[in-house]
């Protein structure tokens, strides 16, 4: 699978799946991402609602024609935020069975460097700093993401932190952490695991 991304643009125009035969091209359309193979459509990943911020969805001939002129773009920062402001849980709801086949026979390993800012989602908002230190660097690893998928920050460095979790609530002033998440599939479940190393917090306070 080839999927080039530049400046932060996904355009599946230039996304392929190679494999023995014709390849097949990857798309993404209102209804999801997916792959257009010669035995037809799948979809590796539904979408709850449409449309998403970051999007450009599929386009196709002119006179209803029934082939694809273009596959559709996303911007990564603003699918990433709409796709988190859904929350964790409901992330993994889209899979369909081809991408828990295809993820069970990918590994994965990279890195991706947050700037500085403010990052948020359902129950979490913190501002990133540190980012010319080298600070908030997530190294990714999975030897079959079907399984699983390992993400951990050596030096993670924020402010202004705010957290709520059943009914309490959590704020500092600074952070500083190694931080490590495991993302574990279960069936037609993920499950999250979040481990903080060496943490230093200033400014702490605790309520419900």
């Amino acid at each position: 699978m080839t999927v080039p991304v530049r400046h932060g643009l996904i355009d599946f125009n230039d996304a392929t799946v190679e494999h023995v035969g014709p390849d097949s091209r990857m798309g993404v359309s209102r209804m999801g991402l997916y792959v257009d193979a010669p035995n037809g459509r799948s979809y590796l990943y539904q979408f709850q609602s449409a449309p998403l911020a970051g999007v450009e969805f599929e386009r196709r001939g002119a006179l209803l024609s029934p082939w694809v002129s273009e596959r559709g773009k996303l911007q990564l920062q603003a699918f990433a935020e709409s796709m988190l402001r859904q929350g964790l849980a409901g992330l993994g709801q889209g899979l369909t069975e081809q991408a828990r086949v295809l993820m069970g026979r990918t590994a994965l390993s990279g890195e991706l460097r947050l700037g500085d800012g403010l990052f948020a989602m359902p129950g979490l908002q913190v501002r990133l700093q540190g980012h010319e230190e080298g600070r908030n660097a997530i190294a990714l690893r999975s030897d079959a993401v079907g399984r699983g998928l390992g993400a951990e920050i050596a030096s993670l460095s924020v402010r202004d932190a705010a957290a709520t979790w059943k009914g309490m609530h959590l704020a500092a002033d600074n952070l500083e952490a190694r931080l490590a998440l495991q993302v574990l599939v279960d069936g037609p479940r993920m499950r999250f695991e979040l481990m903080l190393k060496n943490g230093k917090a200033s400014g702490l306070t605790l309520g419900s």
